[in-house]
């Protein structure tokens, strides 16, 4: 075999092999960094900068908790199936909140500073605390409330409801949904003293929107949905004095039902999917009768759609994908490969476990409308019964961690029932 120089391939040849295996995964991209100095100097160091950099962060890959470390966790990549066992240290100081395009969201126990740490390279970005400085935070009054801002309540880890990361700013935002309350979202760049509110418009209370979930970043823009479905992004613009939520659809569904909304990040497209109970589906609804299903007696449907973000418009689709499955949660959604994960059933919707435990079905499948009963997730009083890597499927790993209530130091990953059994 003719001997190589590996070590001394033409500069221009190994930016071209890092950049082909960085589109493909940014763990090939470190591990081919990882054979040799020349290689290392010729290409960007991922760890490098303010650990918010769009090309770097893994966003196939999900988070699990392990057993036996309070600080272990193994790494799944959700696309090519690849596992790996790290530690991060960082939560000895910190509790994890979330996650913010494949970033961890965590919260410093002691000063209450949010950071985003990437769990592949280390990276790590440090934000305000999560409380607002009332005196200098007048959000309230662009939004036209009446009441004061020294009356807004300091914000709450437990209030969380998902993370977004928004490019169009230099640095970066990362943005917070919230839990149902007076507003719904809330944003921080590294440099900035406080996080401000976002507003709905710039002349109406931001009241009038509730509560936004699922949020996805795509395109480098966030976004995040009401439960009825609206679509709306921030405008981060200089423009703006304030951050002001925008609306990139506002249509409302064609029937009064129970509709719960949740966009789905797929290959650099966004999805909603749609998920409507209520009588009047088929009592003058218009839907065709063969997309109507039942659940104890319950007439169900189940959409989803392409989001035209150019075209402002959704595009009708027959389900996920024939290798692709859903799973649904207001703090985030995943999209998992099948092909890779053959147990989890192809072209499938899968609830979160407080819609299951709500009486809702546990997963619907495109292919031929069926749906499948809910687990029953068992709730032990110790309430360290937490999902993990080491003892459960794939499946009820997502279906639990899609959809978290985040509480403070031992009972971070606690959900409504568990906390009240909480002494």
């Amino acid at each position: 075999m003719k001997w190589r120089d590996w070590k001394n391939l033409p500069t221009d040849l190994v930016e071209d092999i890092a950049g082909r295996l960085l589109n493909f995964d940014v763990a090939e991209y470190i591990c081919f960094r990882a054979t040799c100095k020349p290689w290392r100097d010729c290409t960007d160091n991922p760890r490098m900068g303010d650990g918010m950099d769009a090309r770097f962060r893994p966003r196939n890959w999900i988070v699990l908790n392990r057993c036996g470390a309070r600080t272990g966790r193994t790494l799944v990549n959700i696309s090519t199936g690849a596992r790996a066992n790290i530690d991060i240290h960082e939560l000895i100081t910190h509790n994890q909140l979330g996650t913010a395009d494949g970033l961890l969201v965590l919260a410093n126990k002691a000063t209450d500073h949010i950071c985003l740490l990437n769990p592949l390279t280390s990276a790590f970005s440090l934000f305000p605390p999560l409380r607002i400085d009332r005196a200098v935070n007048m959000s309230s009054m662009v939004c036209g409330s009446s009441s004061s801002s020294s009356s807004r309540p300091p914000l709450d880890p437990s209030k969380i409801n998902g993370a977004g990361i928004d490019d169009s700013t230099s640095p970066r935002t990362l943005v917070l949904c919230l839990r149902a309350g007076w507003c719904p979202i809330v944003c921080a760049k590294p440099a900035d003293k406080n996080w401000l509110y976002g507003c709905a418009t710039e002349l109406r209370p931001a009241g009038i929107v509730t509560r936004v979930q699922s949020p996805v970043t795509v395109g480098g823009r966030c976004y995040f949905t009401t439960t009825a479905g609206a679509i709306m992004t921030l405008d981060l613009s200089s423009a703006a004095r304030w951050p002001v939520m925008t609306f990139l659809l506002n249509e409302d569904p064609p029937v009064n039902a129970k509709i719960s909304s949740f966009l789905v990040r797929s290959q650099g497209r966004m999805l909603m999917v749609r998920y409507m109970v209520g009588s009047n589906l088929v009592d003058g609804g218009g839907y065709d009768e063969t997309k109507i299903f039942k659940w104890h007696g319950r007439p169900c449907c189940m959409e989803v759609f392409e989001v035209d973000i150019a075209g402002r418009q959704l595009v009708p689709q027959s389900g996920v994908g024939d290798n692709k499955a859903a799973f649904l949660g207001a703090t985030h959604t995943v999209m998992v490969s099948t092909k890779k994960f053959p147990k989890i059933a192809a072209n499938s919707v899968y609830l979160n476990c407080f819609l299951q435990r709500r009486g809702h079905f546990g997963a619907y499948h495109f292919g031929d409308r069926t749906t499948t009963p809910p687990k029953d997730f068992p709730v032990r009083r110790s309430r360290r019964y937490f999902p993990c890597a080491c003892h459960w499927e794939l499946e009820d790993c997502l279906v639990r961690n899609v959809e978290k209530r985040y509480y403070k130091e031992n009972y971070l990953y606690m959900d409504d029932d568990m906390r009240q059994d909480a002494p």
